[in-house]
């Protein structure tokens, strides 16, 4: 039975746009997020490795290569074991650069575009085999089936418009699978559904076919096995032993498919979102090849013995008209027509992501009207279809160009043993360090121009180069001379790349790539420093080069990713926001446009600090990579993490700073001492942490002292004592200063304390001499003072002697508090409560400080109202109010005014003592109350007048503070409130 093109057409548009609709719902999130993310889908969709090939190709490849064609299975099947060593570490790269190609990763390690250039040239070249063989096998699967004979040379024009057709309508199916939005975040969701469910396609028809075709052949399985008994060449053909060469290059090559060929290095790390995923993938993936593999030799039975004119090629399809079944033939089509449409739209997405990265955006800048602002994300969608459309174009110009001459498997072989020349630079990504731009370069074009002359070129002319020619005489069948051109390429390619990279240098570039691509991913970056004083301009210097959209979205999204704001000063996190842009830009325009758009918008400054590392950098790599350190690595962790302990428990405070200051420790004791936290200024310049601690410690780094003993702070928290030390650290040739900060203010104030309680031993021992020597000469005034009342009886005289006998009592009483004072640090608190009156008390005071002549004249307002009486003694408040009134004369300007006032509530009398005069320091208002401690000139104060206030006032129950300057006489004055209990005889 035969189907009309007009039928096969709408049938496959038909198939093409059900795989379009699964990958619009599948992004529309119209599915079940469990079904798309599920990881058998992923592993579903890396089922594109058996395009076309693996439904038609793969039966011929088993005729003439016999079991050897199971390497096309064992060889990505042996990639996905060797997860752990292999893919899984370039997956890990990948994802934490933004890598999505190979192009993009050695370009990545080798540090050059040059690399991403020459890497995308000659995977198209590579490719375009491979391309060829969906284009054809599409072509001739439709003639076939619309035909109803063996393909022959006079179907050449409906081959070519068959293929043609087929071309527009994939470029177009494309553009709509992979290319229809672009941001630095591509993701195809759609695209891994649909290729997981053609996947299934492909297989079902596959088996179908086998087992159907089986039946109606042989009868049975028994029959096939009967059939083979008695048919011993074929079983002699089929297991014909390939040289042994032959075999394990094949192995190699489809080894390598796994990482150099671009439709699975894409599907593998580029659109894989979990490492998860290749959890599943190392046993799914070989599972699924495995099944895909079985119906394989079946087939070619049941065609031999049914002696199918068509080639072997397409026995699955011939056996499934010969069987009768139309809907088999149409279902194995549709899997052809998927598996081949997979293939390309996989292909050239990668292709033409690689190609606008290194052949276009090098020599072609985005430029908008005017050569101002421009949609990037536009410039960049719109060229990628354009170059899909013409990756597209050349597949079916090569297509054509080769003609009818060349079988699947020869393509297949071509195609692979092409792609296998990236191997080795694969290979040194992981594991050889040393290798250079120099070598791999120089490798990669001796291996390509070998290929190129020895393979590529016989497929347009049909003849070898004579330079090729002898190597051809070893060959027993022509198709074995890729063995020969192969092996020569691969080994000189992996030899010029090891002799050229050990003779030439590896530039400090390349180092830190590899160590950033090495397995175990401890790498070192060093710290530079950016001219910015604040992320937000990272946004404007990157308009010029992106356009305003692009810039503020790839800002936007770096600031999202990093958990950081527009406000940030810190030079960490502002080196932090450019890498990230970087990567996330590498994935948007490949790491080498990336690296040369940052390089211009964000250069390092000149003064790079050397080779220091950024340890703030290294410290929250390492902590976020914990779990996947062993061995060796994973004690030196250990061992980080002890020292690191030790220096956030140490009971002093430790901060660490680079040459140009940037803190690079700063331990929990400093921030207790500070009261800033380590996380706010980690990564930070000295010069940004608040004052007084910026200034305090640029101050002394700033001198030529090692230490500083003693130095008082002011912070919001009182006045501080620390001791600072600092030392400079040249371990492994870093250039850094060590703070070391000792917090003494306990210490100090315990120090304060002792000198208090020894002025006031001091203070004791004088108190007691003078007591001693006044006591003796006013004990004989007060006797004679006694005396003359009993001796006189003039009024005057007794008035005189008792005034004298009065005064002698107020000196004892006088030199008795000093002796307690200084004995306690306060009054005798034995001592009864009175009534006192505060109006005659103040007027009492006032009277006495009257009889000093030599005073300036001041004028004493006494406004405090005669009902006040507070509960004291009169004796000591009148030694208050002669020391308050005392200092605010001596502060007052000649012919001042002092004010007194007193107001009472239920409990408390208020008293204020006001002067105008200058005032008192801010800074001096809490030590004007501590013993000997004095404003005054050297020999006009002994510091213990307010001592003693304070001193009777906290005896009393009372309290004492100092307001200055006045508010209402603007910066001049200071009053002075006392709070006292007022009297209440029920409570004595």
């Amino acid at each position: 039975m035969t189907f009309s093109i007009p039928t096969l057409l709408l049938v496959g548009l038909s198939y093409l746009l059900l795989l379009f609709a699964i990958a619009y719902a599948a992004e529309r999130r119209l599915l079940p997020s469990k079904l798309v993310n599920h990881p058998a889908t992923y592993v579903l969709s890396l089922g594109i490795y058996a395009s076309s090939f693996a439904i038609y190709g793969a039966v011929g490849f088993a005729k003439s290569y016999g079991y050897s064609f199971l390497n096309f299975y064992i060889g990505l099947s042996a990639a996905m074991i060797l997860l752990p060593i292999m893919l899984m570490p370039l997956h890990q790269i990948c994802k934490s650069y933004r890598l999505n190609s190979l192009a993009d990763l050695l370009s990545f390690r080798f540090r050059s575009s040059w690399v991403g250039s020459l890497v995308t040239v000659f995977t198209a070249i590579a490719i375009w085999p491979l391309l060829a063989i969906q284009i054809q096998t599409v072509s001739e699967s439709t003639l076939i089936l619309s035909l109803g004979h063996a393909l022959d040379s006079g179907d050449h024009a409906y081959r070519r418009l068959t293929a043609l057709g087929f071309c527009i309508i994939i470029a177009v199916f494309t553009i709509l699978f992979g290319s229809r939005n672009l941001t630095s975040k591509d993701s195809h969701r759609g695209l891994v559904t649909a290729l997981a469910f053609e996947s299934i396609i492909k297989m079902c028809a596959l088996l179908l076919v086998g087992i159907l075709s089986t039946y109606a052949i042989f009868g049975s399985f028994d029959g096939l096995q009967a059939w083979l008994d008695s048919k011993p060449a074929i079983l002699a053909a089929i297991n014909t032993p390939q040289p042994a060469d032959s075999s394990r290059l094949m192995l190699i090559m489809f080894f390598a498919a796994a990482v150099c060929m671009p439709h699975l290095f894409h599907m593998l790390f580029s659109e894989n979102p979990s490492a998860k995923n290749l959890a599943t993938a190392s046993w799914g993936l070989p599972l699924f090849l495995l099944i895909m593999s079985l119906p394989i030799l079946p087939i070619l039975w049941a065609g031999s013995a049914r002696g199918l004119e068509l080639p072997a090629d397409y026995y699955a399809l011939g056996l499934s008209i010969e069987i009768g079944k139309p809907w088999l033939s149409v279902l194995l089509y549709l899997g052809g027509l998927s598996a081949a449409s997979g293939a390309i739209i996989v292909t050239t997405l990668a292709l033409a992501s690689m190609s606008l990265n290194y052949l276009v955006l090098p020599i072609m800048r985005p430029k908008g009207p005017r050569g101002r602002d421009i949609d990037i994300y536009r410039w960049l969608l719109t060229s990628r279809q354009l170059l899909i459309c013409v990756i597209i174009l050349i597949g079916f110009v090569f297509y054509e160009l080769i003609g009818e001459s060349q079988s699947l498997s020869h393509l297949a072989m071509t195609s692979a043993s092409g792609c296998v020349q990236f191997l080795p630079g694969v290979l040194a990504v992981l594991y050889w360090p040393r290798a250079n731009r120099n070598g791999f370069i120089s490798g990669l074009c001796v291996g390509f121009g070998i290929w190129i002359i020895g393979i590529i070129v016989p497929m347009f002319s049909g003849a070898q180069p004579s330079f090729f020619k002898h190597f051809y005489l070893y060959s027993n069948e022509q198709d074995q001379f890729w063995v020969l051109i192969t092996s020569l390429s691969l080994a000189l390619n992996g030899l010029v790349f090891i002799i050229v990279s050990l003779m030439s240098e590896t530039s400090p570039e390349e180092r830190r790539a590899a160590e950033a691509c090495t397995i175990d991913d401890l790498n070192r970056p060093s710290r530079h420093s950016l001219n910015l004083h604040h992320a937000g301009e990272i946004k404007s210097r990157l308009q010029d080069a992106l356009g305003d959209r692009a810039a503020a979205q790839e800002f936007k999204r770096a600031l999202d990713e990093l958990q950081m704001d527009e406000l940030e000063t810190r030079p960490y996190a502002l080196r932090r926001i450019r890498d990230r842009i970087e990567i996330n830009l590498s994935s948007l325009i490949g790491p080498s446009s990336a690296r040369r758009v940052i390089d211009r918008a964000l250069p390092y400054t000149d003064n790079v600090m050397g080779d220091s590392e950024d340890i703030t950098y290294i410290e929250a790599r390492l902590e976020s990579y914990q779990t996947h350190l062993t061995g060796l690595a994973a004690d030196l962790d250990s061992l980080r993490r002890y020292h690191r302990q030790t220096l956030e428990d140490l009971p002093i405070g430790v901060c660490a700073l680079g040459r140009d200051q940037e803190i690079l420790l700063w331990n929990m004791s400093m921030a207790e001492i500070t009261h800033i936290n380590a996380n706010a200024v980690t990564g930070s310049r000295l010069a940004g942490l608040p004052e007084p601690w910026s200034s305090c410690l640029q101050d002394f780094l700033a001198s030529s002292d090692l230490h500083r003993s003693k130095f008082s702070v002011e912070t919001d928290k009182g006045l501080r004592w620390l001791n600072l030390h600092r030392t400079e650290s040249q371990l492994l040739g870093r250039d850094e200063l060590i703070v070391v900060v000792e917090d003494i203010t306990d210490t100090q104030l315990l120090e304060h304390e002792l000198t208090h309680q020894e002025r006031l031993a001091s203070i004791g021992r004088l108190a007691a001499g003078v007591a001693h020597e006044i006591g003796n000469p006013v004990t004989g005034i007060a006797c004679l003072a006694q005396n003359l009342r009993y001796e006189s009886d003039n009024p005057d005289t007794l008035e005189a002697a008792s005034q004298i006998v009065k005064q002698t009592q107020r000196i004892s009483s006088i030199v008795h508090s000093l002796v307690n004072f200084a004995h306690t640090g306060h009054q005798d608190p034995t001592q009864a409560s009175e009534a006192v009156s505060v109006r005659n008390c103040v007027s009492e005071a006032v009277q006495l400080l009257s009889l000093d002549h030599e005073a300036r004249h001041i004028h004493y307002n006494n406004n405090c109202p005669e009902s006040i009486i507070v509960a004291g003694d009169n004796q000591r408040l009148m030694q208050v109010f002669i020391n308050l009134l005392s200092n605010a004369r001596d502060a007052s300007p000649e012919d001042g005014m002092i004010t007194i006032d007193a107001s009472s509530d239920e409990d408390n009398a208020h008293i204020t003592v006001t002067d105008h005069g200058t005032g008192i320091d801010e800074k001096l208002q809490k030590q004007i109350f501590e013993p000997f401690f004095t404003t005054k000139e050297p020999g006009k104060g002994t510091g213990l007048g307010l001592a003693l206030v304070y001193s009777i006032i906290n005896d009393l129950d009372g309290e004492v503070s100092i307001e200055s300057p006045v508010p209402e006489f603007g910066s001049n004055g200071t009053r002075i409130h006392i709070q006292l209990s007022t009297y209440r005889p029920e409570l004595l």
